[in-house]
């Protein structure tokens, strides 16, 4: 069968990882027929059929596509609402207003991802107030051209305003029996047609879980995490994540020298390479010692947790080869990967060199280089994500994940030339991104979004936009700022500051160690609580 879609990447800079995973920038073609990488070479035009799109890329640098592990999608309708809020004022605002939302609200929060160049997305999907908000959630994934591990959560439905009481459906068969029918009716988007509502087996978009109740009694995690492993159920989860914080904030567990999230799930056996944690701030000492046993991996978001006051720990060296990158919230910043690498990246020097200077000592070097944080958003993700293999490189046989960055642009003119990793770590924005291609599939092109095909969600007749419909990104854009301020009006009526307190007793903060901060010029910075 003659293939449907041949496109020749010519001539750009491309990133190849050798057996090391060092990255050798090299001149040469990419061809990609279908969803797949199939050949990198010189001169591949003489192999290519006739209905090849060339695209000449000289003078371009061709990075493989970026891998978010932890991402809220849902959340942007509140980009500019958390500038300056930490874990209390957020949670409030941010994450349990998720219960005023309709499955249209939250549609529309997948394509600035692939705008920033980000191809795949862990999806910790916490806006699930009812059983249709899934479905919404995994149509706008499979429309919107992303590969993602969608990572249902269990629902959480709003009981009053004022006082904030919410109420979750963690264990429940109800919940489960969701999850379960979405498992086994997936993978989502058939390869390369960016089309079709599952079953094919070869789909972008993948059922994963999202469990948040890690200190839930043994016996319950136990038959839990087996039901999300039992191929009787649907396919096993692609990835299991929770959330994960230590250190002196929590009240418990691992706040008060309790085990960490990590040791809890050793401690049940429930450890794999399945399990994804996001942030796992403040660790032990033996954590790192877990990760390498179990095949787990760890998610940093460095741009929320530096936000927190919290440190990612994707750079420590006993951390580094299970860890990756993710945005979080895009609420609080932009959402490509390459802001976060440059963050991690810049934390992680500036630390070293603080602990330098507390031994009365510099550095001559940086101690961590650009490759180390490009390879967490590549390579590092796929692993993350359960999709190693598959995506985080351009090797033959991948998919067709791919990126095409200018570099004549204001940004990247002369360091692209100098350094091209160097170039997106530390130069780059999503302006200079042309090309985003994702299964095949071109996503963006010219620098623009192109337009996008609506495809049904996975029961059809709970589709919230109607299949066949072309969207533009300027009508997304007007879909988005509805909603918005809709959402603003719906919360009208919440007390957030009493919220904050109830917040802080429901989520097992600590009291005793809280500081609230006051703006000032001088070191005096803090206050009791």
């Amino acid at each position: 069968m003659a293939p449907s879609s041949v496109i020749l990447l010519q001539g750009g800079t491309l990133l190849l990882h050798n057996e090391s995973n060092h990255i050798a920038p090299t001149t040469a073609d990419l061809l990609i027929i279908d969803s797949l990488i199939s050949r990198i070479g010189p001169d591949l035009l003489q192999h290519c059929p006739e209905n090849t799109r060339v695209v000449d890329c000289r003078d371009k640098i061709i990075s493989p596509g970026f891998v978010d592990t932890h991402r809220h999608l849902w959340q942007t309708q509140y980009k500019g609402a958390h500038d300056d809020h930490g874990l209390v004022p957020y949670i409030p605002r941010g994450n349990f207003t998720a219960t005023l939302w309709s499955p249209e609200d939250l549609f529309w929060g997948s394509w600035p991802s692939i705008d920033a160049g980000t191809t795949t997305v862990v999806d910790h999907s916490h806006c699930n107030p009812t059983p249709d908000h899934p479905q919404a959630a995994i149509q706008a994934l499979v429309s919107s051209g992303l590969r993602a591990v969608y990572c249902f959560t269990p629902a959480r439905r709003l009981v009053s305003l004022a006082p904030l009481k919410v109420e979750d459906d963690t264990f429940s068969e109800e919940s489960l029996s969701i999850y379960r029918a979405l498992a086994k009716a997936g993978p989502f988007g058939g390869s390369g047609s960016g089309s079709g509502n599952g079953g094919d087996g070869d789909g972008r978009v993948h059922m994963g879980y999202a469990n948040d109740s890690l200190y839930a009694p043994a016996d319950v995690l136990k038959r839990f995490y087996a039901d999300l492993r039992d191929p009787a159920h649907g396919r096993p989860a692609k990835v299991i994540t929770s959330h994960a914080l230590g250190g002196a904030l929590t009240n418990t567990g691992a706040g008060r020298g309790g085990p960490t999230a990590v040791q809890v799930l050793h401690s049940h056996g429930l450890l794999g390479p399945d399990v994804l944690l996001a942030h796992a701030t403040s660790p032990h000492d033996v954590d790192a010692d877990l990760y390498r046993a179990s095949g787990a991996c760890v998610s940093s978001t460095p741009n929320t947790e530096l936000q927190m006051g919290l440190f990612p720990v994707a750079l420590r060296p006993d951390h580094y080869d299970h860890a990756s990158l993710g945005v979080d919230c895009h609420s609080w910043g932009v959402p490509g990967i390459p802001g976060q690498m440059r963050m991690m990246l810049q934390a992680a020097r500036f630390e070293r060199g603080e602990w330098f200077a507390s031994q009365g000592l510099w550095s001559r070097d940086t101690g961590f280089a650009a490759e180390q944080v490009f390879n967490l958003g590549t390579l590092g993700g796929a692993r993350a994500a359960g999709l190693q293999g598959e995506v985080g490189s351009l090797k033959v046989g991948m998919k067709a994940d791919i990126l095409v960055f200018d570099t004549d642009s204001p940004g990247m003119l002369a360091a692209a030339s100098e350094n091209p990793v160097a170039a997106i770590v530390l130069h780059s924005n999503p302006s200079d991104i042309e090309m985003v291609i994702v299964d095949g599939v071109v996503r963006k092109e010219g620098g623009k979004l192109l337009d996008t095909r609506v495809t049904a969600a996975p029961v059809e007749e709970k589709s919230v936009v109607s299949p066949g419909t072309t969207l533009s990104w300027k009508a997304v854009a007007r879909k988005i700022l509805d909603s918005q301020h809709s959402l603003k009006t719906r919360a009208k009526g919440m007390d957030f500051e009493a919220d904050e307190e109830v917040l802080i007793d429901m989520m097992h903060l600590s009291r005793e160690t809280m500081v609230k901060g006051i703006h000032s010029s001088s070191q005096s910075y803090l206050i009791q609580a």
